[in-house]
C-alpha cells in the first residue's frame, strides 16, 4: 500500500462509505532544502526531485512537486518546474511567515497523491478482492498500480468500486482518464473525498497574465483574512515575494487585486470543483449507488 496515503485511506473509506448512506517548482545557489539546514545548489535540487522517496519524506519538496504537477497537469511533473516552485515558496516564507502566518501553509492537492477510485464491472469483484484486476494487463508498462484495495459493493448494483495505489508520484487526474478507457471500468475518480471537507484550501496558486500569484486564506471556522502574494521574476538575488493585498472580511481589495483573486478562484474551481464540490460529490455518490 502507498506509504503516503495510509492515513488518507481510512478517511477515504469512511467518507466513501458514508456517501452510500447519506446523500451528500536561480541563479542563486544559496537556497536551503526542506530541512533548512544546508545550502543546496539548483543541480542538487533537480537530482532530489528525481528521488521519489526523498520527495515524499521532505514536505517542502513534496509541496513543490504537487505545485508543479497541478500547474502543468501532465502525467509527471517537470523537475525544473518543481525547483521553481520550491524557490517560490521559500521566498514567500522568508518574507511573510512572521507577519502573515498563513503564508507558511502548504499547498494541498484536491485529491490524495497516489490513490485512484475505480468503479468496475461486478464480474471482477472476487478477483479484485484477491488483489488482481485483469484489465490492468492492457495498460502500457509502468501504468499499472502497485497495489489495489477493495472498497465496497452496493447490493444489486452491476458495478463495485476499489482503490488503486501508485508508488511513483504520478498525476492521478491523468491516470483517471487513462483508466477510463479500460473496457470493464465504469468510472474513475481521483480520491478527492479524503481531502476536501467543505473548507477553503490553504493555498491557491495562480498564473495570471504571465505572473505567478499565491492566494492564502487564514481560517478557523470562518475566513479571517485573505492574502494575495506575487512572486517577482528571479534576478541576481533570486525570486522576490511581493505583497499585493491582505484584508479581513468587510474590507475590499484594490480592483486590480480583486480581478486576480477572482481569476485564481475561477481557474481552480473550473479544474477541480466542476462548478461546486458538492456537485462533484453527488455525482460520485450517484455512480456508486446506481443500479444498472
Amino acid at each position: 500500500m502507498h506509504p503516503f496515503t495510509n492515513s488518507h485511506l481510512h478517511k477515504g473509506r469512511q467518507l466513501l462509505l458514508s456517501l452510500l448512506i447519506v446523500p451528500f517548482f536561480v541563479f542563486s545557489c544559496d537556497a536551503v532544502d526542506s530541512e533548512r539546514e544546508f545550502p543546496t545548489s539548483d543541480r542538487d535540487k533537480l537530482a532530489r526531485f528525481n528521488d521519489d522517496a526523498f520527495v515524499k519524506a521532505n514536505p517542502d519538496y513534496f509541496e513543490a512537486w504537487e505545485l508543479a504537477l497541478w500547474h502543468e497537469g501532465g502525467l509527471r511533473p517537470d523537475p525544473e518546474e518543481a525547483v521553481m516552485f520550491l524557490d517560490h515558496r521559500e521566498a514567500i516564507r522568508n518574507a511573510f511567515a512572521n507577519d502573515l502566518p498563513e503564508a507558511d501553509q502548504d499547498f494541498t492537492l484536491p485529491w490524495v497523491p497516489g490513490a485512484l477510485i475505480i468503479g468496475a464491472d461486478v464480474r471482477h469483484m472476487v478477483d479484485v478482492m484477491d488483489g488482481f484486476f485483469r484489465d490492468f494487463n492492457q495498460l502500457d508498462p509502468g501504468l499499472a498500480p502497485d497495489s489495489i484495495a477493495f472498497l465496497d459493493h452496493e447490493e444489486f448494483s452491476e458495478h463495485f468500486f476499489f482503490l488503486a495505489y501508485f508508488d511513483e508520484l504520478l498525476n492521478v487526474e491523468e491516470m483517471a482518464r487513462i483508466y477510463q478507457r479500460l473496457p470493464d471500468v465504469r468510472f474513475t475518480d481521483p480520491d478527492y473525498l479524503a481531502v476536501w471537507a467543505g473548507n477553503p484550501f490553504p493555498v491557491y496558486p495562480g498564473y495570471v497574465n504571465g505572473d505567478f500569484y499565491y492566494l492564502f486564506y487564514k481560517t478557523t471556522y470562518v475566513t479571517e483574512r485573505t492574502t494575495l502574494v506575487k512572486v517577482e521574476p528571479r534576478g541576481l538575488q533570486g525570486w522576490r515575494a511581493e505583497l499585493v493585498t491582505s484584508y479581513i472580511p468587510g474590507e475590499q481589495p484594490p480592483s486590480n487585486a480583486r480581478d486576480i483573486i477572482r481569476q485564481i478562484r475561477s481557474d481552480f474551481n473550473e479544474r477541480f470543483l466542476d462548478e461546486t464540490s458538492l456537485q462533484r460529490v453527488e455525482t460520485l455518490r450517484e455512480r456508486i449507488d446506481r443500479v444498472e
